[in-house]
C-alpha cells in the first residue's frame, strides 16, 4: 500500500554506513546517530557520546534523515523573489515622472527592487527546513 512503512528489516540492513538515523525504542527512548551496521538481530549506531548496539527486538521504529533540498529551494526563492522585485520595481517606476524618480533615471525601482527581492528570496529559500525524517522500519 502507498505510504505504508515496511515492517521488514532488509531496508535497515541496506543503509549506507554514516547515514543519519533516529531509532525509537519500545520503552520510548530515542537514539539518534550515524548508522554503522545491522545484522538480523542488532543495529549499531554511533551517537555523539558512544557506539550503541541496539537489539532488534527492543526497536519500535527506525527513521532516516531525508535529502536536503536547500539549493533547490534557494534557487526557487531567487527566481520568485527577483520576479516579485521586478513587479514591485515596475509599479514603482510607473509612478515616477518621465524624467525619473530622484533625478536618477526611469528604472530605479526595477534596478533596486529586483536584486533586493532576489536576495530576500534566496535567503528565505535556503533557510527553509528540508529533508525531514522518513520511517524506514516499524516493528509489527
Amino acid at each position: 500500500m502507498v505510504g505504508q512503512v515496511p515492517s521488514n528489516w532488509a531496508g535497515v540492513k541496506q543503509l549506507p554506513a554514516g547515514s543519519e538515523v533516529r531509532v525509537k525504542m519500545s520503552d520510548g527512548r530515542k537514539v539518534v546517530g550515524a548508522f554503522q551496521s545491522a545484522t538480523d538481530d542488532d543495529l549499531l549506531v554511533q551517537t555523539p557520546k558512544s557506539r550503541e548496539t541496539l537489539t532488534r527486538m527492543t526497536i519500535a521504529k527506525v527513521s532516516t534523515k531525508g535529502r536536503s533540498h536547500r539549493l533547490r529551494n534557494a534557487l526557487i526563492g531567487f527566481g520568485g523573489g527577483a520576479g516579485v522585485g521586478l513587479i514591485v520595481g515596475a509599479v514603482s517606476d510607473s509612478r515616477c515622472p518621465k524624467s525619473g524618480c530622484f533625478a536618477v533615471g526611469k528604472n530605479l525601482g526595477k534596478e533596486v527592487f529586483t536584486p533586493l527581492g532576489a536576495l530576500i528570496g534566496v535567503t528565505v529559500g535556503a533557510l527553509l527546513p528540508t529533508g525531514g525524517w522518513h520511517d524506514l522500519y516499524r516493528a509489527k
